[in-house]
């Protein structure tokens, strides 16, 4: 069992939205009890906040945007992944903007803040929810799988072989603790496409991109000056996928594979999650049969895709 966790004391960061192109200004600042993540708008008249969760994603496209009641804030996978690593499960993220700051394209700077402002233990346990039996998710040559096992381990394959040769095909896998997740996965800054860029913008994203806060590649090379890592994309997409499981708001033990998925794939993962974790609630003990027919299930899926 875990006891939730908030921050020490209040902690500021700015910068620009990647997507958005605007300053953007983050005050994080301790929250009582079962609070949850909570992300606020500087001003509070305009609404009251919006929980980190699933149930209020309003779009995956190029980032996770979650919103209510008129209130939504953008590019949010980068910040949750630092909380939900770090086991932080009670926060205020008063914002100042309507996307977050990218920083440096990864979550270096945010670790580093939430590790100035000191995280404190509460008098409560938060939930955990272990994955009972294989789910998988499988579109276009595209999959997502959640195993059981302990702890919580990432097994991740990107294919960029037809946008370009310098990022190819990369496979990553850790097993994510804390100190793996800051010496590295935290430091992975996103990456885009120099052919893309135009596209994007004439559609109001990436307007915030520069090589000061992402990765650029052309068909043959990397526009930037180097790399913090040989397959530093693949490490950022695996800092994306925590970020968006994190939505599921609890966390998780188990084994994921991810091949060429992305934000969609990613969120309808932590839907069935959460709709296995609901059902579950209702049994001490998941009937066997169940388990062992979804074993038999993946059994066929894991030939199908040659895993």
């Amino acid at each position: 069992m875990q006891l939730q966790k908030t921050i020490g004391k209040a902690v500021s960061l700015e910068g620009v939205g990647i997507h958005s192109g605007k300053k953007s200004h983050v005050l994080l600042t301790p929250a009582p009890l079962n609070t949850g993540i909570v992300f606020k708008p500087a001003n509070p008249k305009s609404s009251t906040g919006i929980v980190a969760r699933v149930d209020n994603l309003v779009c995956t496209r190029n980032a996770i945007t979650i919103g209510r009641d008129g209130y939504s804030i953008q590019t949010i996978e980068h910040f949750m992944a630092v909380f939900y690593v770090l086991g932080i499960t009670n926060l205020y993220v008063i914002v100042d903007g309507e996307e977050l700051p990218i920083l440096d394209g990864s979550s270096i700077k945010i670790l580093e803040a939430v590790k100035e402002a000191g995280i404190v233990f509460q008098e409560d346990y938060s939930e955990v929810f272990s994955i009972p039996y294989p789910i998988w998710i499988e579109e276009d040559g595209k999959y997502l799988i959640a195993l059981p096992g302990d702890g919580f381990r990432i097994t991740y394959t990107i294919d960029f072989s037809s946008k370009s040769r310098a990022i190819g095909t990369q496979t990553a896998h850790f097993n994510v603790t804390p100190e793996i997740f800051e010496e590295s996965i935290a430091p992975a800054r996103t990456f885009g496409f120099f052919e893309d860029m135009d596209n994007l913008r004439s559609n109001n994203l990436g307007l915030g991109g520069s090589l000061e806060n992402a990765l650029i590649y052309t068909r043959d090379e990397l526009l930037n000056p180097d790399l913090r890592f040989a397959n530093e994309c693949v490490r950022h997409k695996i800092l994306d996928l925590i970020g968006d499981l994190s939505l599921v708001g609890f966390q998780l033990k188990g084994y994921f594979i991810a091949h060429k998925s992305g934000h969609s794939m990613d969120m309808e993962m932590v839907k069935r999650i959460r709709r296995i974790a609901s059902r579950s609630k209702r049994y001490r003990v998941l009937p066997r049969e169940l388990v062992k027919r979804k074993e038999r299930e993946f059994l066929r899926f894991r030939k199908k895709i040659n895993l």
